[in-house]
């Protein structure tokens, strides 16, 4: 029924497969830090794309891919920069971005939780920012 060459082409059948299995993995990898990284940096994402993939030793884990991907992103909606993440396997081995400016419509932080109640307006009946007269003496503070 199976001879030696069928069963050697199923084999290496079944190991293109594996291997273009795995590079699909690390592409959504990538794809996956790329964003994360935008939404950290508070950047705008554009794309990211596999520059080159090649079969090498990977450390811990024996055969695998060293591949580099480059990515997209914007700091204004206007200009592109393109950043570079090198992966070795499924691990992030390092990113490189170019220096950009910081982008205007991010000028004051995002706001999370509430506000403590030691600062001004932090939900006191009376503001602890109001000047006390009894600190400033009998005169008016300046």
């Amino acid at each position: 029924m199976f001879n030696l060459f069928d069963l050697m082409l199923l084999m290496s059948c079944a190991v293109v497969g594996m291997l273009f299995w795995q590079l699909r993995q690390i592409s959504e990898g990538a794809t996956l830090h790329a964003h994360r990284l935008c939404r950290q940096r508070r950047l705008q994402f554009l794309t990211v794309a596999r520059i080159k993939a090649r079969i090498g030793k990977v450390p811990g884990s024996g055969l695998g891919w060293n591949s580099e991907y480059q990515f997209e992103f914007s700091t204004d909606g206007l200009n592109t920069l393109t950043a570079t993440m090198l992966f070795t396997g499924n691990k992030l081995k390092d990113i490189k971005m170019p220096l950009y400016p910081e982008p205007e419509w991010q000028q004051a932080p995002d706001s999370q939780g509430r506000i403590g109640m030691g600062g001004c307006g932090g939900g006191s009946p009376v503001s602890s920012c109001s000047t006390n007269k009894s600190s400033c003496g009998s005169g008016s503070c300046r």
